[in-house]
């Protein structure tokens, strides 16, 4: 008769044989080796498999928002100086088109 630090049993995952008192069970109710025992997570009781715990959010109530007299504007006081952004983008193509150009010649040069 066999004693319980004696039984040689084998691994459902990997088919090796091992010592019994070296074999953990997982999850999944399989007797598992050291090397294929994944510990407490595995595919079943990840914590990314567990839905979260969604509490109520705080919120702000009667929210106003803050005196922007540059936005409370009439339509009639409204100015529109398209020029100015155009040279604004344009600046930032400009930049980009040399920044574009150093990157080109740094690789090249390599």
């Amino acid at each position: 008769m066999a004693r319980t630090r004696n039984i040689i049993v084998e691994c459902d995952v990997c088919g090796f044989e091992y010592r019994r008192t070296s074999m953990k069970l997982n999850s999944y109710g399989m007797l598992v080796c050291p090397k294929d025992y994944e510990g407490q997570y595995d595919l079943k009781n990840h914590p990314q498999n567990k839905t979260p715990i969604l509490r109520k959010s705080n919120f702000i109530r009667d929210v106003r928002p803050e005196n922007n007299n540059d936005r409370n504007i009439l339509w009639e006081g409204a100015t529109t100086n398209w020029e100015d952004t155009d040279n604004y983008w344009n600046t930032i193509w400009q930049l980009w088109q040399v920044k574009l150009l150093l990157i080109l010649i740094k690789t090249y040069y390599k």
